[in-house]
């Protein structure tokens, strides 16, 4: 293995099992805490605006090489945001926890696609899906280890143990990371080109739907599974051995497979998760409940490395940095209007037991606008080296 991979390894499973811990739980977290949808809403707007302000502070560094503080800033600004979530509870510290979260995401996530960059354009292109599925495969099962650990931990109370099982792994993960020298494969090359209204598009739509995943619908789930932390830990762990179990089968398949029809069946099975997400409720079977769930995860994983794979693919090809940065800062952008004109809407139609379902209805036909992203022109099939 490359020092560029060991490093992207280390890097995103230090992070994984620090976000299973406590980041993975911020909506239930806050939920307990007696917000509510609109409260929450506003976490997320303000986590973009976090997000955004942050990026210019990476960039700097990044454009000055400063690789190894890029690396130690993701796990400083993710003990933060612990502290934060974890201190007695007011509107300010609402928001100073929703600004440290952005802060948090934009460290962590643009330096992880920047790294995932860098090791792809180190490999053939066409096999950016099976780097991605082994990436999916191992971060999935370190998440899920930090998933149960934060869940046992929340539902004893234990949230000092969180704190300091979070220092801990950041302490450790500081000390593993290369200094600057040796951390200079994270520079990746700019090729140029531009990036496409469709693109806009998408990248603004993508933002909105990553934080209905790993937000509502995570509520979503905590309530099916009577609010209980642990019960939600062991679901998630479950529907994860599965999804190995999937993804392990089909990663070497992916790259070989004909682009289009694989990205727009994705995508027409990705608007039918969330069809499926709003028929869910908790006087259904087990048996139905879990079976839907498990379709539905199984669905919105398909999509994530269907559409990730397209995504690096199309991001090596162009100017790369660039090309994560403006997706960045679209995502986020579109975070902030799109939640913060949700969290108006709430306040003033009121909340009830159904929103959340009429949300994901909401959002079906909107998620079929993925399919205009722009696929590439080339052969649609790879021969794998």
């Amino acid at each position: 293995m490359s020092s560029m991979a060991s490093l992207f390894y280390r890097f995103a499973g230090f992070h994984s099992l620090l976000i299973g811990l406590l980041p993975f739980y911020i909506p239930i977290l806050l939920w307990q805490q007696g917000y509510r949808l609109v409260e929450i809403s506003l976490f997320i707007a303000i986590t973009g605006i976090g997000f955004v302000i942050a990026m210019s502070c990476w960039e700097a560094l990044y454009k000055k090489a400063h690789w190894r503080t890029l690396l130690v800033a993701s796990f400083v600004t993710e003990l933060l945001l612990v502290i934060s979530l974890i201190a007695e509870q007011s509107m300010v510290i609402l928001i100073i926890a929703a600004l440290l979260n952005g802060i948090y995401n934009c460290f962590y996530w643009i330096t992880q696609r920047t790294m995932f960059s860098a090791l792809t354009q180190q490999q053939a292109q066409s096999n950016t899906g099976k780097h991605y599925g082994n990436f999916q495969i191992i971060i999935v099962i370190l998440l899920k280890a930090g998933i149960l650990i934060g869940g046992y931990l929340l539902a004893e109370n234990l949230l000092y143990w969180l704190l300091a099982i979070s220092g801990l792994l950041s302490v450790i993960a500081m000390f593993m990371l290369p200094n600057n020298r040796e951390a200079t494969e994270l520079a990746i090359t700019n090729n140029g080109s531009e990036l496409g209204w469709r693109r806009q598009v998408i990248f603004a739509l993508d933002g909105v739907f990553l934080f209905f995943e790993s937000y509502f619908w995570v509520l979503t789930l905590y309530f099916i599974t009577d609010n209980n932390v642990m019960n939600l830990g062991f679901l998630v762990v479950g529907l994860t051995i599965m999804l190995s179990l999937i993804f392990w089968l089909i990663k070497n398949k992916i790259d070989g497979l004909n682009q289009y029809y694989v990205f727009y069946a994705a995508v027409l099975l990705y608007a039918l998760s969330w069809l499926f997400r709003g028929t869910i409720n908790d006087q259904q079977e087990e048996y139905v409940i879990f079976g839907s769930i498990m379709l539905i995860a199984f669905l919105t994983s398909f999509f994530r490395l269907s559409f990730n794979k397209l995504f690096f693919d199309d991001a090596n090809k162009k100017r790369p940095l660039d090309f994560i940065l403006a997706k960045s800062y679209l995502s986020q952008g579109g975070m902030v209007v799109f939640f913060g004109v949700l969290a108006l809407i709430i306040t003033m139609v009121g909340e009830t037991k159904t929103t959340l379902s009429l949300l994901y209805w909401c959002v079906v036909p909107i998620a079929l606008l993925y399919a205009l992203y722009p696929l590439s022109r080339q052969p649609s099939r790879h021969v794998q080296s």
